[in-house]
């Protein structure tokens, strides 16, 4: 029978030889993780990891830096208690392997929403986002434009 410091070692070997495997994450799959992350920070209303996301220079189109949207964050999250995303990205462009473009919809209810055809019965606010992000050890979001849209974006 193995030790529980045998089996510590034997898990430490296999993570580190995965990790170290030829099956590198690209950029754009970066990416992906980072929005499933903010989004997942948004579902659970956790403002403090939203702010780790964004750059320390964050600005947005309001012209709202990373502290004021933090605090718009609280509010909104103070007043509506349940919150559910749908994502749909359109397009990551790298611009260089430590700048990126995302544009993207996302659709917010106060339930969870399944699919497309949910939007319309839950009467979802559906946005636009075109994210810059740039990578400093992680991706982080420096800037941000959105604006509303229609259901018709996610199709």
């Amino acid at each position: 029978m193995k030790s529980f410091s045998q089996v510590l070692c034997l898990v430490w070997v296999a993570i580190l030889t995965q990790s170290c495997s030829d099956n590198a994450v690209s950029p754009q799959d970066e990416i992906r993780a980072y929005i499933d992350s903010g989004v997942n920070a948004a579902e659970s209303r956790d403002t403090d990891a939203l702010a780790e996301l964004m750059h320390g220079d964050y600005s947005d189109q309001k012209s709202y830096n990373k502290k004021q949207l933090t605090g718009l964050l609280r509010g909104y999250f103070f007043r509506h208690k349940n919150i559910h995303l749908f994502t749909k990205i359109d397009a990551i462009e790298l611009l260089t392997e430590n700048e990126a473009i995302v544009r993207m919809h996302v659709a917010m209810a106060g339930s969870a929403i399944a699919d497309v055809d949910a939007l319309s019965s839950l009467r979802a606010r559906i946005y636009r986002f075109e994210l810059q992000l740039i990578k400093q050890d992680e991706w982080l979001l420096r800037h941000a434009l959105w604006g509303p849209a229609s259901i018709g974006d996610f199709e």
